[in-house]
């Protein structure tokens, strides 16, 4: 099938597709088409002028069709793929997602190396990127899951940790997982500029602006050129503005003690991975004071849910106020804090 109904928060549907050949989109084969037609048929037997005039109108509908190739993901996948429904054959994916989740994207197909378990057999992981979230392809059940992290284990599982044993574990769970950032790229003022000038309503302005010039206006219609790209470059420049002063803003990185390959190193925070064993100390809770537990006294079969038991999670970004670490552990840390498990 080269639908996959994957349902969720964020991600509805997902279409399968694969990249045309550069000659079989649909904004280049009918178009050299049409344009060895005007050479050969309708150039020899019109005037100059009407020839020219008809090649400005086949030249418009061309534009327009790249343009609409921009402003309509739908008509992009027509244009530019095709679809398939064996994910093999697939190099995109077209993803619809949730209702008031944002609008229509293609995304890339991308593939990795991931160890099953214990096993020393790497096998291909296919998934792709939506919204700073990933998706990976299920074989058993022929369907793309969120990235699972380890966040509703058994508190025995919790209990036994021990942090990553080797730096290659580090290594795949980075990854698996990623860094601990959420960050997203600065764009360019060309970028930025590029978007503004392929509005709809801006290239219907300018579209106004190639009329009059064919009349008397042309110095008017100049004019008015140059004042919508001087508009259009400030706006850029405004978003630009604003966007660099929202990547100021950003909590300062934390040192952090962790247990990786059997001994204590100071790491920051965004290099911790899930399932690093940390300690928690009075440098690191709840934005107003907060009674946490150990699950020490919890059973060994029972889960782990992040809204029942509140109680024994501590969210990042606040600070720590006492704390007491349970000295009953055969894992001790450095500094007197608590252990903790990144999940």
């Amino acid at each position: 099938m080269s639908t996959f109904h994957v349902g969720g928060k964020v991600v509805d549907k997902v279409d399968l597709l694969r990249k045309k050949q550069l000659l079989w989109r649909l904004d280049v084969w009918p178009f050299a088409v049409f344009y060895g037609a005007w050479v050969s048929i309708i150039l020899p037997s019109l005037d100059f002028v009407d020839a020219c005039i008809v090649l400005g109108a086949l030249s418009s509908i061309h534009i327009l069709v790249c343009l609409f190739t921009a402003w309509s993901v739908d008509f992009k996948c027509f244009a530019y793929y095709s679809k398939v429904k064996n994910i093999d054959q697939a190099d995109s994916c077209k993803i619809t997602p949730a209702k008031f989740c944002g609008s229509k994207e293609v995304v890339p197909l991308n593939s990795r190396k991931s160890s099953a378990g214990s096993s020393t057999v790497d096998l291909e992981e296919i998934y792709f990127d939506f919204r700073k979230q990933c998706f990976v392809y299920s074989k058993e059940n022929g369907t793309f899951n969120k990235l699972s992290y380890p966040t509703k284990e058994t508190f025995g599982h919790y209990l036994k940790c021990s942090g990553h044993g080797s730096e290659a574990k580090a290594l795949a769970a980075t990854e698996k997982w990623g860094r601990n950032v959420f960050d997203y790229p600065q764009p360019t003022f060309q970028k930025l500029m590029k978007e503004h000038c392929m509005e709809p309503f801006f290239v219907f302005q300018v579209f106004c602006v190639g009329l009059w010039c064919l009349d008397e206006y042309w110095y008017y219609s100049l004019f008015t050129l140059f004042m919508l790209f001087m508009f259009e470059s400030t706006m850029a420049k405004s978003r630009l503005r604003t966007l660099t002063e929202l990547r100021r803003v950003r909590v300062d990185n934390q040192i952090v003690m962790v247990h990786r390959g059997g001994k204590w190193v100071k790491l920051s925070g965004t290099d911790l991975l899930p399932g690093d064993v940390v300690s928690i100390g009075r440098s690191s809770g709840e934005s107003t004071p907060q009674w946490k537990i150990s699950i020490a006294g919890r059973g060994m079969e029972e889960k782990l849910s992040a809204k029942r038991d509140k109680t024994h999670v501590l969210y990042g970004g606040t600070k720590i106020l006492q704390h007491s670490p349970d000295k009953t552990f055969s894992l001790k840390t450095p500094d007197g804090g608590c252990l903790a498990v990144v999940p």
